[in-house]
């Protein structure tokens, strides 16, 4: 790893989800060879996705020791970090602070619980994101403005959500249905996820609304104190874990998506829900519901940690007549029609060849 000191952009992330990976591997594939990602761990426990296969040239670092990819991260022309969180992190970013070549910090919105430690750690391991030269690339305006708000207006600032292959949920072809009306969670079921705001809301709307049915995709610790405060209705599907593959079928056969957040960086889940045509009811402390949902157009903006907010939302859905939904239903996918791994990885690229102008002539 020693001799990797050419010129292809180096990226350190944390490890390869599979929306990562698809997005380096349209990088890969709009400019081949220009692009190697060190991932710091080959999996997480609490993400079980079968996974994608990586096209791209990377390293997993599990394997490999920070001293040998130190002269990759001090010689690359450019540097992504990805991550902080981490002590092989810090190290490579004042490796590479020291050369005085060029890098960026890309990352979601900071902080849930205990921001003010989360902000110190910031102050210690991205100290030098005080210096006014390197750009910030925000996953989402909501982190652009957190970053602003931290690290000053006197530096460059892109919006670079993440971006995944919606094509997937475009060919998924909801049908209205109005009895029953089917809601579908889709997430870790967990308190940051704010599933028991959701329970809440959704037993308060099926004791107004019979006709209601709600779907719940996923696993998590939340999940026993769930199943005990559904227990006295048969309105709830528990649909479980489902790989990446099964996810289409699932969007396909609920009518609306709920996304009740209490905080959510990005939240992918939110552009999926609009690519497949649900109206998508989600909080303001989700990234991509601030980017991308308009209230009454493709879904409704909620305030988060609201659970009667969260009803109001749910009510009015389930008694918006066809012709409304199927409205909603056309303007979510025109939303993020935009919203492309291709357009992702040309933003990316974009914002590279803005930091570092001679990365152009690299092909």
């Amino acid at each position: 790893m020693t001799g990797a000191v050419d010129s292809r952009i180096a990226v350190l992330t944390h490890f390869p989800s599979p929306y990562q990976v698809e997005l380096f591997n349209e990088i890969e594939r709009q400019r081949p060879g220009c692009l190697r990602v060190y991932y710091l761990f080959r999996k997480v426990a609490s993400r079980r996705w079968a996974g994608v296969p990586i096209a791209h040239d990377h390293v997993h670092l599990e394997e490999t020791p920070v001293a040998t990819i130190r002269n990759a991260f001090e010689q690359a022309p450019f540097v992504v970090f990805n991550y902080y969180n981490d002590a092989r992190a810090a190290q490579l970013i004042r490796f590479r602070e020291r050369t005085g070549r060029p890098w960026c910090f890309w990352g979601e919105k900071p902080g849930y619980r205990f921001p003010w430690l989360a902000r110190f750690a910031r102050i210690g391991r991205l100290a030098s994101l005080r210096s006014l030269d390197h750009p910030i690339w925000g996953i989402g305006r909501w982190a652009v403005d957190a970053y602003r708000e931290e690290f000053g207006e006197d530096r460059k600032y892109l919006n670079l959500p993440y971006y995944s292959n919606l094509s997937r949920f475009e060919i998924s072809r909801p049908v209205f249905n109005s009895n029953p009306v089917t809601f579908l969670c889709s997430g870790s079921l967990s308190h940051r996820k704010g599933v028991d705001l959701l329970a809440t809301a959704f037993l308060r709307l099926v004791h107004r609304h019979p006709n209601v049915r709600l779907k719940l995709m996923g696993e998590g610790p939340m999940a026993p104190r769930l199943r005990r405060e559904f227990a006295a209705t048969d309105a709830v599907e528990w649909v479980g874990f489902k790989d990446w593959d099964e996810l289409p079928a699932v969007y396909a056969s609920a009518q609306f998506l709920c996304v009740p957040s209490r905080h959510d960086g990005w939240g992918l889940v939110v552009p999926e829900g609009l690519a497949s045509g649900l109206p998508t009811i989600a909080t303001n402390r989700t990234g991509a519901a601030l980017d991308l949902i308009e209230t009454h157009r493709n879904g409704w903006l909620v305030p988060a940690e609201d659970a009667d907010a969260l009803y109001r939302a749910m009510a009015q859905a389930a008694t918006v007549s066809e012709t409304d939904w199927r409205a909603m239903s056309r303007h979510g996918r025109a939303s993020v029609a935009d919203h492309s791994l291709s357009r992702g990885a040309s933003r990316f690229l974009h914002g590279v060849d803005a930091a570092v102008p001679a990365m152009e002539g690299v092909r």
